[in-house]
């Protein structure tokens, strides 16, 4: 499973496709404090990336992958992230 669902975090593993973003979108909305951790994820379908800016979220930790990282910071920072 490319995300792995806890009651206050969203921990993202591999690659995540647009297959994950239903149950994500759910997770969100029935998790409003929940946070996410990017660290094992390879890649992010633009889908799962535009359902995660529009949440605000708070990012517990980035993408290993620097390239992943460099691509999706800017668009995922919000003020508690920085």
């Amino acid at each position: 499973m490319p995300i792995v669902y806890s009651e206050d975090k969203a921990i993202f593993e591999s690659v995540v496709t647009i297959q994950e973003v239903d149950d994500l979108h759910e997770w969100l909305l029935a998790h409003p404090k929940g946070s996410i951790d990017l660290a094992a994820c390879e890649h992010l379908h633009t889908a799962a990336l535009q359902t995660l800016s529009s949440a605000g979220r708070t990012i517990l930790a980035w993408p290993d992958v620097e390239e992943l990282k460099r691509w999706i910071e800017p668009l995922l920072t919000t003020q508690e992230n920085k």
